[in-house]
């Protein structure tokens, strides 16, 4: 059926071709700075604000009934944020499905019976095992098996998904990337409290460094003092994610002083920054290696 111009809402993604057949514009204002181009032939009024929800939704539009929104973007569509705005689009489809490639999406094929999945956008959401089964074995999307930890972490924190369905879900699997999706689900746990947290945790972890998460540190009369992200406490060394928002407001003066009282109790700390954990996580780890051997041979 054709649309007639009274039923495009350019607030809401919408099908070029189709807005240009109605009349409810041309071709030339579809260029303008009036529309913003989420995908090809998929446009957007530009006051509204370009969310990895709002362009799942206009993926949704390009891709066949069956095709099923997984990964980061379903859970970001359930309500946990693991997709930036302009991050890909995942879909899982059936080998047999036609569906054309295009910057912005991002295609995995599977010949595994079905997906499962429910209805949404005229199309299929991913439930919360299939997500996260995604999540963990699309190597395509060169994720690190760090951060697809966190992204586990992240989801069984927020009780999404629980450890007892992921492990019957993965049972007796075969596909591509099963064999990181089981070493993931090994090195999980919910009890890290950020991504950037559950990455150093791995990193750490993989290189046979096993710290404990979330110790409380107490004084000798038995009063609580503060408590450590990651740490080793039979050497008194805590390992802590600086990220941005550390800078923001007091949170620099309440930082220094919770860890200047413990380190009146006799602890050191190796503090690490966002362009340290991303950008040389292998010095991150000689670092605690190093402070973890002085303390030994002291």
């Amino acid at each position: 059926m054709l649309c007639t111009s009274a039923e495009f809402e350019f607030a809401e993604p919408f099908l070029g071709s189709h807005a240009i057949a109605a009349g409810a514009v041309t071709e030339q204002t579809l260029r303008s700075p009036l529309f913003t181009k989420l995908f090809r032939n998929v446009y957007v009024a530009s006051a509204t604000p370009v969310t990895h929800v709002l362009r799942c939704r206009a993926a949704a539009l390009l891709a066949p009934p069956c095709a099923v929104l997984t990964g980061c973007s379903a859970s970001t569509v359930r309500g946990i944020e693991l997709a930036g705005a302009h991050d890909p689009v995942e879909f899982v489809l059936p080998e047999s499905v036609l569906f054309a490639l295009q910057d912005g999406v991002h295609i995995r094929r599977t010949s595994r019976g079905r997906i499962h999945s429910e209805p949404w956008q005229e199309i299929r959401l991913a439930s919360s095992v299939r997500l996260v089964f995604d999540i963990l074995t699309d190597t395509k999307l060169h994720r690190s098996l760090p951060r697809v930890v966190g992204y586990l972490d992240a989801l069984l924190r927020a009780g999404e998904i629980d450890t007892t369905a992921l492990a019957a879900y993965l049972k007796g699997r075969r596909e591509n990337g099963i064999v990181r999706a089981r070493r993931a689900f090994q090195l999980a746990d919910p009890r890290s409290e950020s991504i950037p947290e559950s990455e150093l945790r791995v990193w750490l972890t993989v290189a046979g460094l096993a710290p404990d998460l979330q110790v409380q540190v107490f004084d000798d009369r038995g009063a609580f003092v503060g408590r450590l992200d990651l740490a080793f406490p039979d050497r008194k060394l805590a390992v802590e994610y600086d990220g941005d928002w550390h800078r923001d407001g007091d949170q620099p003066q309440r930082d220094d002083a919770r860890r200047q009282a413990i380190r009146a109790l006799g602890w050191r700390f190796v503090i690490v920054t966002k362009t340290e954990l991303y950008g040389a996580p292998k010095a991150v780890v000689a670092a605690v290696r190093a402070e973890l051997s002085r303390e030994s041979s002291a």
